[in-house]
């Protein structure tokens, strides 16, 4: 939970409040990631009756495969997403909306992922499953996009250490969309090798950004006495 205090900027007696402290968001989100991530694993099945462990396990790898690069987005992007509103000091309507539409991508994922998964064990339509798993990544990457997108152009809702480095990261966050792309293009001609560019997606985006290094710490404010 945030240490910000949920107070509207607005303070005139009766009036609406137009941004909010994030703390609110930021738990909504983590446990809406939360559950993202512990669907995944429910679509790895166990042995049954006499099925030996180590070959039903070798069978399957494409599952256990997609599970991992999965949960490893998942990761990634709940990484990001408190990176991000590390930054962000208030939240208005748009914020909250877009915020919302990402969580809906990532909830995705866990389906995304099954059929992926399930496809590539039996080889049947299989590009497609990793165009849709891809198409899926490149969704929620690009919910950061309009984020940054958004908070660029609203910076009153930033810290005032984070304004500076907007541009920074809204680069960043473009690779996201533009590789899984890529991959889900490269899915047409090898669906595993379009998951292993997912995988290196999530591997690339694990190093800090240049421009979260050597930030100073963001000061919460200070309850009234």
């Amino acid at each position: 939970m945030s240490g910000h205090e949920e107070h509207p900027v607005d303070d005139r007696a009766g009036a609406a409040p137009t941004t909010l402290a994030t703390g609110r968001l930021e738990a909504f989100s983590d446990g809406v990631i939360a559950v993202a991530a512990t669907l995944l694993v429910l679509d790895i099945k166990t042995p049954e009756g006499s099925d030996a462990l180590w070959p039903f396990l070798g069978h399957q790898l494409p599952t256990l495969a997609a599970y991992v690069t999965s949960f490893l987005t998942i990761l990634i992007f709940w990484v990001n997403h408190h990176a991000l509103f590390h930054a962000v000091d208030r939240a208005d309507r748009t914020t909250l909306f877009l915020n919302g539409v990402l969580l809906l991508t990532v909830t995705f994922i866990s389906y995304a992922t099954s059929v992926l998964g399930h496809a590539l064990q039996t080889g049947h339509n299989d590009s497609a499953a990793a165009i849709l798993y891809a198409l899926t990544l490149a969704a929620a990457a690009s919910c950061f996009v309009a984020l940054w997108l958004h908070l660029g152009r609203h910076r009153e809702l930033l810290s005032p250490q984070a304004r500076p480095r907007v541009r920074a990261a809204l680069r960043r966050s473009v690779t996201g969309p533009v590789l899984y792309t890529t991959a889900a293009l490269l899915a047409l001609a090898s669906p595993p090798a379009s998951l292993a560019l997912d995988a290196g997606v999530a591997v690339y985006f694990v190093a800090l950004p240049a421009h979260l290094r050597n930030r100073p710490p963001r000061r919460d404010p200070q309850p009234p006495a």
